[in-house]
């Protein structure tokens, strides 16, 4: 289940839609961005250039999303995910969450957005995984309201699980 049907608003005039066909590079560069960036602090989390084809698969699903004209930012969001493994309680992964350098704080907001879409289609939480030697995007989580989960022994890299609950019950997108 797609989580954004159509283009909203996310903040002022500032428009979250869903990733067409053919905007694979758009993501590319916002994803190469955030790697040069996050590389030149020496912190090995993510490819210079990710493949193209593992952004095309996330478009096709409906997954990846892209925010602001000309975009400033790009996430995928899912209804599962390879590190979180098979679990009974209903929640959205983010993953590739980048901002452009030009347009920061706009994580933090995103991360609200997602957890309201949560609430809204009966999710328990949102989740995501980060790089572990990544210690301040692992404080950027903590102080956004997640809660470090786990570090999976057998992962492909060293990550480290993230969760903010949620409750749809009650409409509180902090659980």
């Amino acid at each position: 289940m797609a989580v954004l049907t159509r283009p909203e608003k996310l903040v002022g005039d500032v428009l979250i839609r869903t990733a067409v066909p053919g905007e694979e590079e758009v993501i590319l560069d916002l994803l190469s961005e955030a790697a040069a960036w996050i590389i030149g602090l020496g912190i090995e989390q993510w490819p210079a250039r990710f493949a193209a084809e593992s952004v095309r698969v996330r478009i096709e699903a409906g997954q990846a999303l892209l925010v602001g004209d000309p975009p400033v930012a790009t996430l995928v969001v899912a209804d599962e995910d390879e590190f979180w493994g098979d679990d009974p309680e209903p929640a959205y992964y983010v993953s590739r969450l980048t901002v452009s350098r030009s347009a920061r704080g706009l994580g933090a907001t995103l991360l609200d957005w997602v957890s309201g879409k949560a609430v809204e289609h009966g999710r328990h939480a949102v989740r995501l995984a980060t790089a572990s030697g990544n210690p301040g995007l692992r404080r950027y989580y903590e102080a956004a309201g997640f809660r470090h989960v786990a570090d999976p022994p057998r992962a492909r890299w060293p990550i480290s699980l993230y969760e903010r609950k949620v409750n749809p019950t009650t409409g509180s997108n902090r659980g």
